[in-house]
């Protein structure tokens, strides 16, 4: 059996290293967030790098309270004995001395009263340095006298650190791209009409995007899974699935959403997916209406795509 030192010792090198594998986790899934294509790998990276985290935290106060547990162990397990006798200063009262000098004649072996010399040795230490009857305690031995006008030594107890408090639990959310709070209606307004102070950057000639697919489901190849233009009232998530060519990296790139003709929610970003290839967008849909989608490449509509919630 081993004893509780070496096992809680033994524990905190488990804790150490499950910490290192944790903190090694969260540091490659947050360079694989960093360097994902998708939205959907990089959001889950990023969750994965946030539970790596938490975990490390919460080994390392796991490691830091085995370790103090340790310590305390081994502060409790020292001996008594020799904190004692360190603790005895040296006998320097003329006092004590008296009572150590009385113990020891007291405890010789008994001495004859005819002889005179002893008891004028007694008489004369007696009547040199007297003490009160109700100060000199009862003694055997000199290291009774010698506790008993000191006091007992005492072993100073060692301070158990308090474990330290768990760590705060994070609550994780499942990624949406819609916020929870009901949108501020806008009026809709024709891109087309708003007067600009300096001309307006068109697509790369060549940009093709379309047709859009919406779809409840997707494959991990980004093809839609039962396209549809109607969707229940139930559905939590809408895909857009749409092939793209002749795109450039750097231009900008825009995915925005209507709800009844209200802007709904807005997704820009630079491209960097290269010129050929298949994307897509979602949407978590608030509710019933009708939805539109435009993709925009710098300041032109590229395509379009309408479904309906009912």
């Amino acid at each position: 059996m081993f004893s509780l030192p070496t096992l809680l010792l033994i524990l905190a090198g488990v804790s150490i290293g499950a910490a290192v594998i944790a903190a090694l986790i969260a540091f490659r899934s947050a360079r694989e967030a960093r360097s994902a294509i998708f939205p959907i790998v990089r959001e889950e990276e990023t969750l994965r790098a946030q539970r790596a985290r938490i975990a490390t935290f919460m080994l390392s106060a796991l490691t830091a309270l085995f370790l103090g547990g340790w310590l305390a162990t081994l502060r409790l397990g020292a001996s008594p004995v020799d904190d004692n006798v360190a603790a005895v200063p040296p006998v320097e009262s003329p006092a004590i001395a008296f009572v150590t000098e009385t113990a020891i004649i007291v405890t010789a072996p008994p001495i004859v009263e005819a002889t005179p010399t002893v008891a004028q040795q007694v008489q004369a230490v007696a009547t040199v340095t007297p003490l009160p009857p109700a100060t000199v305690p009862p003694v055997s031995t000199t290291e009774t006298a010698v506790e008993a006008a000191v006091g007992p030594a005492t072993a100073a107890q060692p301070a158990l650190a308090e474990p330290p408090l768990p760590p705060p639990t994070a609550t994780l959310l499942p990624p949406t791209a819609v916020p929870t709070d009901t949108p501020t209606p806008t009026p809709t307004v024709n891109i087309a009409q708003i007067p600009t102070s300096g001309p307006r950057t068109p697509a790369p000639p060549g940009v093709r995007m379309g047709p859009i697919q919406f779809a409840a489901n997707i494959t991990p190849n980004i093809e839609a899974i039962n396209p549809s233009d109607f969707f229940p009232q139930s559905t939590e998530s809408v895909y857009a699935v749409y092939p793209y060519s002749g795109m450039v990296n750097g231009v900008n790139f825009a995915a925005v959403w209507y709800q009844n003709g209200v802007e709904l929610w807005r997704d820009e970003q630079k491209w960097r997916w290269g010129d050929n290839a298949q994307f897509y967008s979602f949407l978590n849909p608030p509710g019933d209406g009708l939805y539109k989608l435009e993709l925009y490449v710098n300041d032109s509509v590229v395509a379009t795509g309408i479904f309906e919630i009912r």
